[in-house]
């Protein structure tokens, strides 16, 4: 793809057409890609296919046979899986075509797939990305890319037009690493803040009087980024469940290296008892207003 210039006539494959996948279509037909989608839930896809006049493929190898590059944004390592091993999966495609996975996976999954695929003559290349909804829209997603160098220069000219800042890590799995250590702080404070908050209301104490005095402290900024999203609601950014479902990727890849993983196991406990209590769907920082609920809950 190195120095094209009609977009127009290059297609670009979307595997996964939720919040993200079909945001980042939107952005690549801004750009004027011609882009043709696939989802296991195929409404999804031909819902995106009314709305921007995609194509959409019955399975991942017909996706991939017509436009040798796809950009998968699924769930985690069995929803790729699915869409490698599965019937008429990626596998199967056609010698040379490029699998980019942007999706948050563990380093065993990627890995496992990355040498499945290789053996089977499917490029496959880690490209995870920070940026929710806007920012796939808007074409500024941050991506961290690993993979085979020569396979990076040739996706290098897509990646630049749906990203604002690319980082080249080196080998696989290490794309994946960097987005689950990242990951596991910057989902942290949410989780944080809703056991602070669960203290205060235990103790009857105005969470109001705890931000303005937060509001002095190095972290105040940070609280403050968050708690207009807590004591309101919007469109999710990032799930709950899958703030949870990415802790326990965290505690699993620690455990693959016989490590402790004390803390996000904690953290990924805390988001899914939100989750299977009402909150799977909502934007993850409003797990602390599950957590303000159950003090009300408790104190009656």
């Amino acid at each position: 793809m190195r120095g094209y210039e009609g977009r127009g006539e290059v297609i670009i494959g979307i595997i996964g057409t939720g919040l993200m996948g079909s945001s980042l279509a939107k952005c690549l037909v801004n750009k004027g890609y011609r882009v043709i989608v696939y989802n296991r839930s195929r409404w999804k896809a031909e819902k995106l296919r009314e709305q921007l006049g995609v194509k959409v493929a019955d399975n991942p190898k017909e996706l991939l046979d017509q436009t040798k590059i796809a950009i998968a944004f699924i769930s985690g390592d069995n929803a790729l899986y699915d869409i490698v091993f599965g019937d008429n999966g990626a596998s199967m495609a056609n010698n040379g075509s490029i699998l980019v996975n942007a999706s948050t996976v563990t380093p065993m999954a990627s890995l496992r797939v990355y040498r499945y695929l290789k053996r089977h003559g499917i490029n496959y290349v880690e490209a995870p990305v920070y940026g929710s909804i806007s920012e796939a829209m808007e074409c500024k997603l941050l991506s961290i890319v690993a993979g085979e160098e020569s396979v990076y220069r040739n996706i290098y000219c897509l990646l630049k037009d749906y990203s604002s800042k690319i980082y080249y890590v080196g080998e696989i799995p290490k794309a994946s690493v960097i987005k689950l250590a990242l990951n596991n702080i910057g989902l942290a404070l949410p989780a944080l803040l809703a056991e602070s908050l669960l203290l205060l209301g235990a103790w009857n104490t105005d969470p109001e009087l705890f931000r303005e005095i937060a509001g002095n402290l190095w972290f105040g900024k940070a609280i403050e980024r968050y708690w207009n999203r807590i004591m309101g609601e919007r469109l999710p950014r990032f799930k709950v469940w899958m703030a949870g479902k990415d802790y326990w990727y965290v505690a699993q890849s620690l455990k693959e290296k016989r490590l402790p993983s004390n803390l996000c196991e904690a953290l990924s406990s805390m988001y899914m008892q939100a989750a299977v209590h009402g909150y799977m769907d909502k934007d993850y920082p409003l797990i602390a207003r599950y957590y303000i609920e159950l003090t009300k809950r408790q104190m009656k």
